[in-house]
């Protein structure tokens, strides 16, 4: 490139710099003018002397808060506009594009950063926003002919520059001009760092095929699915980052919602949106969720506890527990649930007279009334409440009646000769109450619907199932998951069908304020789940991540489209299939591909490093040798994760590893765990989902922990989660799981390293 190229593009950045500090320094005499406001009102609120208000006082009590209300709303303006500002300080753009629209006598030289930066003096943008729709055509097309969408239509022209930049420390580090093909410069430096602790921000390198479905805004349900490395979560972050900019008037952070896989995952996540500008959005697991919908009466299993415990069954009787999980999940049990609400709807619609004491309170007639007609609206246990409600209303005047009854009858008696009035009244009072309680209790429990009730009896009944279930068999061992209620326990196969039912008989949550939910790793969802969200999250649209060869549970997802158009019925959600793995090397790609045993679902980036190494470990210094590798890796690498199929398998690990490895910090990461660690890490491979490290170290890939073929999507999840270097060791016997492995996709080795 030449010279004088780069040297006008030097001083273009100076500019931009110039124009950003200036406004910057504005906005922070803004934020020091109100905080000075704020400061002199609250220091003369405490000078007015409250104790013995006046009106006058008052009044200006009011008008001090107004001002302080004032104040501090603009203070949150600014504070706002500075952290924007500052998320561009770093880079204030990273691409251009020479752009020269039909019509238009000159073509305009358009600067794509994080943010838009407008020339205060003219009010025309300088940098645009990587979300404008402008900005569109950076990362959809070449060098020729172009159109973006705007506000007024279609705009359509040629693009005939394309350049891409890197700055550092308000320096042009390198620019170079493309047409952004998928080996583009930028792109293979970004693949080929470390690993950071958070999720990194990708705007500079997104690709047209995630570009489409980051700025999709039209369809209710899409979907984007790939393979481990797609980058489907990150795609789905600046989605996020894309919707809040394009519907800034109606949409805020508030209003969307993540259900993210883990507590880990929500952290390693939790960067992107503020280095894109933007607030964090709440993110809740399923299991958090569903704890919250059951009023925290009792603890859900999560999928992961429930992982555990089928690893401790053995083969046959796991294979039972993976198809009851799988069934009390699907949309047959779906089916049967809702044939179930109307049988318990016909059962709570038997009404009969309610009689008090002789006296007709409600009749049958009425109660029909409220329940088919004025109540409709409502799930059935709110309509029995209404019910109940309107009885006790009825009952208020007939209470009062017989306490009139009674307390002349009491004040008759000798026996409260001498007694004051109000010893008779309470007599009275006492008398009708001990009439009319066990009453109340009665029509209470009738007009009542417990869905915990029905849920139990759905499993112990037969002919209840029948009813319910019809034609569908009563799957062996469906009951058995009960007994941990009495515990406080609800099962993870039970979850969804619970919940559902509790949704349909009670009402669902008010979620009426998230517009937007994104469900990440949707693999591990069935269909019941994705029906319950939909009608707990009524004004939402949603987004789906996941890829079904990710699948904690293959009895879930075998094709993710066609069970996502089981579960939303006419509604057809829109599919997003990304093709290219950004994660790892190119041999550990075919190396994973080759673990599937089924054809590649993606193609690579062309990024060449080490082969995936599989060593077989001398039995009798198992751990030393273990040590050795993750050492050599901990060498090159700031982040090495040691994973097992299980948490107890981990924690054995974890405790020998941490009397051996001298001054290496080493981290067990469990469940509970908030915080995403760098160094030496060892998890269960289901906490690793959605998670990438520099290295892996799977310590025992054998004919006894792998051993089984539903543990290969297990075993893919966990060899895909290496950028840089994989390692796969066993004592005795290697894992039949990598028998179809060609031997030209790995290196091997035998005894110590």
């Amino acid at each position: 490139m030449k010279r004088e190229t780069y040297t006008e593009e030097a001083k273009w950045l100076a500019e931009v710099y110039h124009e950003l500090d200036s406004q910057l320094a504005q906005v922070q005499q803004n934020l020091d003018k109100y905080r000075t406001e704020m400061r002199n009102i609250r220091t003369s609120l405490h000078d007015l002397d409250l104790q013995s208000p006046s009106p006058g006082r008052m009044s200006d009590a009011a008008q001090h808060i107004a001002q302080l209300e004032h104040s501090g709303g603009y203070f949150g303006l600014q504070r706002k506009l500075w952290e924007q500002l500052k998320a561009s300080e770093k880079a204030p753009y990273f691409g251009r594009i020479d752009f020269h629209e039909e019509g238009l006598s000159e073509r305009e030289a358009m600067y794509i950063g994080i943010r838009s930066i407008f020339d205060q003096a003219t009010g025309w943008p300088i940098v645009y926003d990587w979300r404008a729709p402008v900005s569109s055509m950076f990362y959809d097309y070449g060098l020729g002919e172009a159109e973006y969408e705007g506000p007024g239509g279609v705009y359509r022209g040629t693009i005939y520059l394309k350049r891409q930049y890197k700055i550092e420390e308000r320096k042009l580090v390198y620019m170079f001009d493309n047409d952004l093909k998928i080996d583009d410069q930028i792109l293979q430096e970004v693949l080929a760092k470390q690993t950071s602790q958070k999720m990194r921000n990708l705007v500079n390198t997104i690709q047209r095929e995630q570009n489409r479905a980051i700025r999709n805004d039209r369809d209710a349900l899409l979907l984007v699915e790939g393979p481990a490395g797609s980058g489907k979560t990150s795609v789905a972050m600046h989605r996020i980052a894309y919707l809040l900019y394009r519907q800034r008037s109606s949409l805020s952070a508030e209003n969307v919602l993540v259900f993210s896989p883990s507590k880990i995952f929500s952290d390693y996540i939790s960067n992107v949106l503020p280095e894109l500008g933007e607030e964090n959005v709440p993110t809740l697991t399923f299991k958090d969720f569903a704890e919250r919908f059951l009023n925290w009466e009792f603890e859900v299993e999560s999928q992961f506890a429930s992982l555990e415990r089928l690893a401790r069954m053995s083969g046959p009787k796991r294979q039972k527990e993976l198809e009851i999980i799988a069934f009390k999940s699907s949309n047959e049990f779906l089916h049967a649930l809702d044939r179930l609400v109307k049988l318990i709807e016909e059962e709570a619609a038997k009404f009969s007279d309610i009689r008090v004491m002789g006296r007709r309170v409600m009749t049958k007639r009425q109660q029909e009334r409220l329940f088919n007609d004025s109540y409709r609206f409502l799930p059935v246990r709110r309509r029995l409440a209404q019910i109940f409600r309107r009885f006790l209303y009825l009952l208020r005047p007939i209470k009062k009646e017989l306490i009139k009854e009674i307390l002349e009858e009491v004040r008759t008696s000798p026996a409260f000769e001498d007694e004051s009035w109000w010893t008779i009244a309470r007599e009275a009072i006492g008398r009708v109450r001990r009439e009319l309680d066990p009453v109340v209790t009665q029509v209470r429990s009738k007009l009542q619907v417990d869905p915990y009730t029905w849920y139990q009896r759905l499993w112990t009944d037969h002919e209840l199932w029948q009813q319910a279930a019809g034609d569908l068999p009563f799957p062996d061992r469906g009951r058995e998951s009960l007994g941990v209620w009495e515990q406080g326990m609800i099962a993870f196969s039970d979850v969804p069908g619970l919940l559902y039912l509790k949704g349909e008989l009670e009402g669902y949550p008010r979620g009426d304020k998230y517009l937007h939910v994104i469900v990440d790793e949707v693999q591990d969802y069935g269909p019941l789940q994705l029906a319950f969200l939909t009608k707990a999250f009524p004004n939402a649209r949603f987004t789906f991540v996941g890829d079904a060869y990710q699948s904690l549970s293959p009895f879930f997802w075998e094709n993710a489209v066609s069970r996502l158009g089981d579960a939303f019925g006419e509604i057809e959600p829109t599919v997003i299939s990304l093709t290219k793995s950004y994660r790892s090397t190119l041999e550990i790609f075919q190396f994973c591909n080759a673990v599937l045993a089924s054809e590649p679902q993606a193609e690579s980036v062309l990024r060449e490093g080490e082969k995936p190494i599989i060593a077989r470990l001398p039995e009798e210094d198992v751990l030393e040798n273990i040590k050795k590798h993750i050492l050599s890796l901990r060498v090159r690498y700031p982040t090495v994760a040691v994973i097992c199929p299980t948490l107890a398998e981990c924690e054995e690990l974890y405790s020998e590893l941490s009397g051996v490895m001298d001054d290496e910090k080493i981290t067990l990461v469990d469940e509970n765990r908030v915080e995403y660690p760098a160094g030496i890490l060892v998890l269960p491979v289901y906490l690793a989902k959605g998670l990438e490290f520099d290295a892996v170290v799977l310590p025992e890939v054998n004919d006894v922990v792998y051993a089984e073929e539903f543990q290969r999507r297990l075993l893919y999840v966990a060899c895909s989660r290496a950028l840089h270097a994989l390692r796969l060791l066993y004592t005795g016997n290697v894992s039949p799981l990598l028998a179809e492995v060609p031997e030209s996709l790995f290196t091997w080795e035998e005894g110590a390293e």
